[in-house]
């Protein structure tokens, strides 16, 4: 027996030519973990962790910026040139190093 529906006349669009770009999530996922941390690290004080959020910040707005480069040549047909599709891919690789850095507990000076 199928479900009810509990919302009649709503109903949702079938997802059709719908695809996953594994590099939209990433660099989704990112701004999502820059926004939720960046307030209490700024707040921290410490040299370190503001540089690693300046940094990330660089890193997403060129990400981003590149990300649409791309939307923009492939509504046109065309693709990203290989060195951009390089570069495309080291925003996410040193996003995820520098989150890497800011996680590491400090080294304690004895």
């Amino acid at each position: 027996m199928p479900p009810k529906r509990t919302t009649t006349g709503l109903s949702l669009p079938e997802a059709k030519g719908v695809t996953y770009d594994e590099s939209e999530m990433a660099l989704f996922h990112a701004k999502l973990s820059y926004h939720s941390t960046i307030d209490e690290r700024m707040a921290s004080k410490d040299p370190n962790l503001a540089s690693i959020c300046e940094h990330q910040a660089r890193i997403l707005e060129r990400w981003e910026a590149l990300k649409q480069r791309q939307k923009e040549l492939a509504e046109r047909g065309h693709g990203l040139p290989p060195a951009e599709r390089s570069q495309l891919a080291q925003y996410e690789w040193r996003y995820k190093r520098l989150e890497e850095l800011a996680k590491k507990p400090a080294e304690k000076k004895n």
